[in-house]
């Protein structure tokens, strides 16, 4: 039953392995992207102050595009620090993959020298009945050994007193 909890665990923790590399290979192909996005939004910064006086309608632009990079930034930085947290969940699941493998070839052992010591058992307990067996057909030839010189006994009793009753009304007549 333990090993069924264990591989189950193995799975969970595989499973969540592979979702968690996904989201880490989406999150690493989407750097570039923020990269691009920050330079941008520096270029941006540097030609407002150049442009200092240019249109207003102009001036507005870029400064959306500023205050839009800037929220992308932000958004960014909370993309970094759950990746960085989806990295300690992926080596965390790691780690617990490890473990339960360990647990599981523990498992594996324990059931083999289960297993052997059955078969040693089962080994002895057919040779205790075996030898039983034996003595059970020794007792019963012994019984009849005994009942058949119990019987010639007798009979070798019951011939004496007959000599003697015959050898006694021998001489008595």
């Amino acid at each position: 039953m333990q090993v069924t909890f264990v591989s189950r665990d193995k799975e969970i923790a595989v499973q969540a392995l592979e979702a968690l590399q996904k989201q880490h290979d989406t999150l690493a192909s989407q750097q570039t992207h923020w990269d691009d996005l920050r330079h941008a939004s520096e270029k941006i910064d540097m030609l407002t102050n150049l442009i200092g006086q240019a249109d207003n309608d102009e001036l507005k632009e870029l400064r959306r595009h500023r205050e839009r990079s800037k929220a992308l930034e932000g958004e960014h930085t909370a993309l970094q620090k759950r990746f960085k947290d989806l990295e300690v969940k992926v080596s965390n699941s790691e780690r617990a993959a490890t473990t339960a493998r360990q647990s599981l070839a523990q498992a594996q052992q324990r059931s083999a020298e289960w297993e052997r010591r059955a078969k040693e058992y089962e080994g002895q307990l057919e040779m205790t009945q075996t030898k039983l067996d034996q003595a059970e057909q020794t007792q019963a030839q012994l019984d009849a050994d005994y009942s058949l010189m119990k019987l010639q006994f007798e009979e070798r009793e019951a011939d004496d007193r007959l000599a003697k009753v015959y050898i006694y009304q021998n001489f008595s007549s």
